[in-house]
């Protein structure tokens, strides 16, 4: 192998071992975001708090999803970014289902917890934005991992 190809082999994998870090970080703040926001959406019977949990927990599998494939072919790739929309649309009709019950029910959310916890929310999602946003179009693995994020959305 020539030094073209050896230096080009280093700078991928400094480029895996750069995603791999993000990944990370950005599973960890939106696992513990998750668990955070479920149970204020529980305690402030807030269905916005649980479907934004929910969303949580999504980007949370998609962070995994996209951790495990990150050395894998692009075929492994491209399915990873099939998965992670398929459990997106899952978790949208989830909560369309939830709030089709609490209207029906009648009830009312706790405003308050859900100022608070949307402010810890969006802080978190800031964080995971600035992280995310500067590898968005290094290869398709990052870029459906951008895409499925709820950072893009909040731009």
């Amino acid at each position: 192998m020539d030094a073209c190809c050896e230096a080009k082999e280093e700078d991928l994998r400094i480029l895996r071992d750069k995603h791999k870090n993000v990944l990370t970080i950005v599973l960890a703040t939106n696992a513990i975001l998750f668990v955070v926001e479920a149970a204020a959406g529980v305690l402030a019977h807030s269905t916005a708090l649980l479907a934004d949990s929910l969303d949580m927990f999504g980007d949370a599998m998609v962070y995994g999803f996209s951790l495990y494939v990150l050395s894998r072919s692009a075929e492994s790739k491209a399915m990873a970014a099939m998965l992670k929309g398929a459990i997106m649309a899952v978790f949208g009709i989830g909560v369309l289902l939830e709030a089709i019950h609490k209207m029906a029910a009648g009830i009312l959310p706790v405003a308050e917890t859900m100022g608070i916890i949307g402010i810890l929310v969006l802080l978190g999602n800031g964080l995971c934005f600035l992280l995310l946003c500067r590898h968005r179009s290094d290869d398709l693995n990052m870029r459906s991992t951008w895409l499925c994020s709820p950072q893009r959305h909040h731009r």
